[in-house]
């Protein structure tokens, strides 16, 4: 199982903080609000995205293959960074 799974893009695309991002931080992906990057405790965090850029620009909310398929291409990009 990877880094990233299906449960971190719907809990970024459904956090109710104005400000999602999803991390990676000690080898876990993490949903935290983007002013949080600033504490101490993410020092070293990589910022994947946030909602907008897995929003399609005409809106709507995406279905559980979609949402799967977005945790898959995030995942494989963590890997190809050695995340």
């Amino acid at each position: 199982m990877g880094i990233i799974r299906a449960e971190h893009v719907a809990r970024l695309l459904r956090a109710e903080d104005g400000n999602p991002v999803l991390i990676v931080h000690g080898g876990r992906a993490d949903v935290i609000s983007a002013s949080d990057l600033d504490d101490p405790r993410y020092k070293g965090a990589m910022r994947l995205a946030d909602r907008s850029d897995l929003v399609p620009a005409q809106g709507g909310e995406p279905t559980d293959a979609e949402i799967e398929a977005l945790a898959q291409r995030l995942d494989t990009a963590v890997s190809r960074q050695g995340g």
